[in-house]
C-alpha cells in the first residue's frame, strides 16, 4: 500500500471514530446497500427513463465484499486471461475464499463521469468535452450504461444512465465552463447515485483535485465513494506544469489517493503550447482507461472475520502468476446495524 493511501485511510478511520460515523442506508459491511433516497441524489437531471430495464445483468448478493480488480504484466499490458484459481484475496491478512469469480463480459458497466465544468478549465473545454466523447465511443457495450454529472458550485446530473452513446456525446457537448469547484459534492452525489445500481462501478473523475465549494472534506468522500464500491479513474483537467514550483501538488495527491485506495489510476497529462499535442495526450489517457476497464476481473468474497462497526478493513488481491501488478480497492468500511 502506498504512502498516501495509508495516509488517507488512516484519515478516514480516525475521522469515523471521532465522529461516531453512521452512514444512512446501510445495513452492515460495504455491499450492504440500500438505495438513496429522492434527496440523495444530485438535484437535478436531464428527465431520461433509465435504459436497459428489461435486460437482466448479474446481480450480487448484498451480503458480499466485491472487489474489481485489474492485472497488468511488466510493461503495463493488460491481463485478461486469469481463471478464478489464478488470484489470493486476503482481509486483514487473512486469506479469504472467493465466492464469485466474474470477467468483465459477465458484469455490465455501470459509470459516471465526473466532468469538471468549472471556469478553471476553461482553455481546454473544447478539446476536453472532444475528448471525452471519444471515450465513450470507446468504452460503452450494449449492455453498459453511463451517465454525467458536471462539476461546478453546484455539481448537476446532466444525464441518468443511459446506454445510448449519441445521448452522452450531445449531453457533453451542451455543457458550459462556470463556476467554482464542488469536487468532494460531487464525489458523494456519484456514489450515491451508483449505490443502487447493478454491475461494475466506475467514476471517470475529469479534475485538477481542488476543491473550493464543497462543505464535505476529502475523508468524506471518499467514505461514500468505498459504500458504493466504485473504481475511481482520475484525469487531470488542466494538465500538469513541468515545474514543480507551478504545480498543485494538493489537487494532484488528491486525484492520486481517491484513485489508488478505490483501485484505478490517476493520469497526469503534461502541458504544451500546441492543443493538438494535448489533445493526442488526453486520447491515449482515455483509451487506456478504457481498456483497462474493459478488462477487469470482478472478485467476491463473504468475510471471515468480526469488525467493530466504523472499522476500516484492509483487503489485498495477488495473483499466482508471477511478474504480475494487481490493482484493486485497499480495503471497506463496516457500518452500523440497525
Amino acid at each position: 500500500m502506498s504512502r498516501a493511501s495509508l495516509l488517507i485511510s488512516f484519515l478516514i478511520c480516525a475521522s469515523l471514530i471521532a465522529a461516531n460515523f453512521d452512514p444512512a442506508g446501510a445495513s452492515a459491511q460495504s455491499g450492504r446497500q440500500t438505495p438513496p433516497t429522492q434527496q440523495s441524489r444530485p438535484r437535478r437531471a436531464t428527465e431520461e427513463p433509465v435504459q436497459g430495464q428489461d435486460e437482466k445483468p448479474l446481480k450480487l448478493s448484498a451480503d458480499l465484499v466485491t472487489v474489481i480488480t485489474s492485472v497488468t504484466d511488466s510493461a503495463g499490458n493488460q491481463v485478461n486471461d486469469l481463471k478464478r484459481e489464478d488470484f489470493q484475496i486476503f482481509e486483514d491478512e487473512v486469506p479469504q475464499d472467493l465466492a464469485g469469480f466474474y470477467r468483465e463480459d459477465e458484469m455490465p458497466l455501470r459509470l459516471v463521469f465526473l466532468f469538471d465544468a468549472s471556469t478553471s478549465i476553461r482553455h481546454r473545454f473544447d478539446f476536453e468535452q472532444r475528448a471525452a466523447a471519444q471515450f465513450f465511443r470507446r468504452v460503452m457495450r450494449p449492455n453498459d450504461q453511463a451517465a454525467i454529472i458536471s462539476v461546478s458550485t453546484d455539481p448537476r446530473l446532466e444525464i441518468q444512465f443511459t446506454s445510448k452513446v449519441d445521448h452522452l456525446i450531445d449531453t457533453l457537448a451542451s455543457l458550459k465552463a462556470q463556476g467554482a469547484t464542488a469536487l468532494y459534492t460531487a464525489l458523494i452525489d456519484a456514489a450515491k447515485y451508483l449505490r443502487p445500481a447493478e454491475g461494475r462501478h466506475v467514476m471517470v473523475v475529469l479534475s485538477d483535485g481542488s476543491d473550493t465549494a464543497s462543505a464535505f472534506s476529502l475523508v468524506q468522500a471518499l467514505v461514500e465513494v468505498q459504500k458504493s464500491d466504485a473504481v475511481i479513474y482520475g484525469v487531470h483537467s488542466t494538465g500538469v506544469a513541468p515545474s514543480a514550483n507551478v504545480q498543485d501538488l494538493a489537487g494532484e495527491f488528491v486525484l492520486k489517493a481517491m484513485s489508488e485506495d478505490t483501485g484505478g489510476r490517476a493520469f497526469f497529462p503534461p502541458i504544451y503550447n500546441d492543443t493538438k499535442k494535448e489533445t493526442r495526450d488526453l486520447d491515449e489517457i482515455y483509451r487506456r482507461i478504457a481498456n483497462e476497464v474493459r478488462a477487469q476481473y470482478v472478485l467476491t468474497y463473504y468475510s471471515k472475520g468480526d469488525a467493530l462497526p466504523g472499522s476500516f478493513k484492509v483487503i489485498r488481491v495477488s495473483t499466482t502468476r508471477p511478474g504480475l501488478q494487481v490493482r484493486a480497492r485497499k480495503g471497506y468500511y463496516t457500518t452500523k446495524s440497525e
